[in-house]
């Protein structure tokens, strides 16, 4: 067993559950988020020792659906010939990269050409980079929580999140990818989730029954 797979049974969550060994990434359950956003808190006490949402790899959109839903955005770890941020930075080889020895995307501060760029933050088709010029020059990625880039990853968002809408696991199951819904961008989620839980739009909705179609 790999230190990475060594768990603390210290809690009631999915910390007590072994992380996949391999290649891995973390899935989003949009229908149990409550929106509480411990799991931004979290990310950012593992990155930058404070609490601010701003700073977290993971964020959480609110949207009337009409009743209020949340969203979580977090990078999925595309494979190679989906890594949009990947292809669109200009710096060769790229500062945003997947690293094949830690399983997860990496984001080279030395070399990333910063504010003036963020060719990589415009690329992501579900706007899982983050940035915030207050703190950081360079855009912020999804680490799994692998500040050092040791490849012991342990993301501790899903460690805490209350209501188990994140899962941490194998990126591929039976030969098939699990990304598709992960990686879309939250608005588009928000409009799958809205057609599934109230099928009726808003107009129909509010009509009195009783009102002719002529009126």
């Amino acid at each position: 067993m790999t230190v990475e797979n060594k768990t603390q049974a210290s809690g009631w969550g999915h910390e007590n559950y072994p992380n996949p060994p391999g290649v891995a990434f973390i899935e989003t359950d949009e229908m149990k988020c409550v929106g509480c956003e411990i799991c931004q808190m979290a990310c950012s006490m593992q990155h930058f020792g404070v609490i601010n949402k701003d700073l977290a790899r993971i964020q959480v959109h609110k949207y009337l659906l009409p009743a209020p839903k949340a969203v979580q955005v977090v990078c999925s770890q595309c494979q190679k010939e989906e890594r949009e941020c990947e292809k669109a930075c200009p710096v060769d080889p790229p500062a945003i990269h997947y690293d094949e020895k830690t399983f997860h995307m990496v984001l080279d501060k030395e070399r990333c050409l910063g504010q003036g760029c963020l060719l990589c933050f415009e690329a992501c088709p579900s706007k899982a980079i983050v940035n915030y010029p207050r703190v950081s020059e360079s855009p912020l990625v999804c680490d799994l929580c692998d500040t050092e880039n040791t490849g012991k990853r342990n993301p501790q968002c899903v460690n805490v999140c209350p209501t188990g809408a994140l899962y941490y696991k194998d990126l591929v199951v039976w030969g098939f990818p699990l990304r598709d819904m992960v990686r879309k961008h939250a608005d588009e989620k928000a409009a799958l989730i809205a057609r599934r839980l109230y099928p009726l739009t808003k107009d129909k909705v509010w009509q009195p029954a009783w009102r002719s179609q002529d009126e």
